[in-house]
């Protein structure tokens, strides 16, 4: 146990320690009281030293794990958010501690053993020491501090990774769990079906055997999970079409004209800078995809990837785009590979590590 933390202190030392310079953000946005954005979305907290970190989606993903969903047709509603966060926020906010408080223990907890995950992921497919850059990359990244708030994103990433990973040593039933409950916290994450599905086959060329029903069923377990969400609300709310129509509330309809229409918002509210900041991430985030398969990366890990960043695109707008690209994992060895020479690698560490400060206090602004 001791040799397994002693090769991994690196990684553990970036982990937390980037926990720390986003919770002491936080905490210095408080105190100051500074910047003054747009009031916080009704409902969110201002009295906790962090919370800024509950702001924007938080409020509605607190409100499902404190009363269930509710459609309101027409309006903004909490279907559109997928239920794996409220599923555990609500289960550990039984211990005592408010539903602030336990959401951000919960993310930032769960980000740690997600960086790790990765990393053990990062390490089967990669040279050792491009493995541990895009573990501390990962862990650093200046859109990062969003797996602090009390978003499902840094559950996503650990469940995400552990189903990979799981693939990848041939734990199929394992997989298939912790695939379909990545999927249940983010949608895109049935994505990474294409990945899963080619290490299922890649493994049974190896052995000379067709892939086993559970190697298929593992790979295909996140997009059956993202199925069962509708059927759900079904259920509930008597309505299998509540998730599409909440999102078309939010202004979230996916259509093929939809990707015209966000380039076209860049005319009409150009002079948006978080407009403009999502741009630049998704050009960053395709950016590192193609160096990615530089190091190696194949064509299905990149596709998934690709359809995390631009699926969003679809639904009219690039606006959070930033956010969503964070659980595009061969992002991270992209950037790795980029940063294999020392001189690049630290002073990327420390530009990534003051952007991420920046990023964090920026958070009242807008949402990202």
């Amino acid at each position: 146990m001791i040799g397994w933390l002693q090769e991994r202190r690196a990684i553990l030392a970036a982990a937390v320690g980037s926990r720390v310079l986003v919770l002491a953000a936080a905490a210095a946005d408080h105190r100051l009281h500074w910047p003054q954005g747009p009031p916080p979305v009704h409902g969110a907290s201002t009295a906790h030293t962090l919370s800024i970190l509950s702001y924007w989606d938080g409020v509605w993903y607190r409100t499902v794990a404190e009363h269930g969903y509710l459609l309101i047709p027409g309006r903004q509603s909490d279907p559109a958010f997928f239920p794996l966060f409220p599923i555990v926020l609500r289960g550990l906010h039984g211990l005592g501690l408010s539903f602030l408080t336990t959401g951000i223990l919960i993310a930032n907890v769960a980000f740690v053993v997600g960086i790790v995950a990765f990393y053990e992921l990062s390490r089967r497919l990669l040279p050792l020491d491009v493995a541990k850059t895009s573990a501390m990359l990962a862990a650093l990244f200046p859109m990062s501090f969003v797996f602090s708030m009390t978003y499902p994103e840094s559950l996503v990433l650990a469940a995400l990774a552990f189903a990979l990973v799981f693939a990848l040593d041939g734990r199929w039933t394992l997989s298939a769990l912790a695939g379909a409950a990545a999927a249940l916290g983010r949608p895109e994450a049935m994505f990474f079906a294409l990945p899963l599905a080619a290490i299922a086959i890649g493994r049974s060329r190896a052995s000379g055997r067709a892939a086993g029903g559970r190697a298929i069923g593992a790979a295909f377990a996140p997009v059956a999970s993202v199925a069962t969400f509708p059927l759900y609300l079904g259920w509930a709310l008597h309505n299998v079409s509540a998730w599409s129509l909440a999102e078309r509330a939010w202004g979230r309809s996916f259509s093929f004209a939809g990707i015209g229409h966000a380039f076209q918002q860049l005319v009409e509210r150009g002079q948006s800078p978080w407009l403009w900041r999502d741009v630049a991430f998704c050009v960053i985030y395709l950016g590192l995809l193609a160096a990615a398969r530089r190091v190696g990366i194949s064509w299905p890990w990149l596709v998934a990837s690709a359809a995390v960043v631009l699926l969003p695109l679809a639904s009219g707008t690039f606006l959070s785009d930033a956010r969503f690209g964070v659980l595009a994992l061969p992002a991270y060895w992209g950037a790795a590979g980029l940063a294999r020479r020392r001189v690049v690698r630290l002073p990327l560490l420390v530009v990534s590590a003051t952007l991420l400060v920046a990023g964090t206090m920026t958070i009242p602004l807008a949402n990202p």
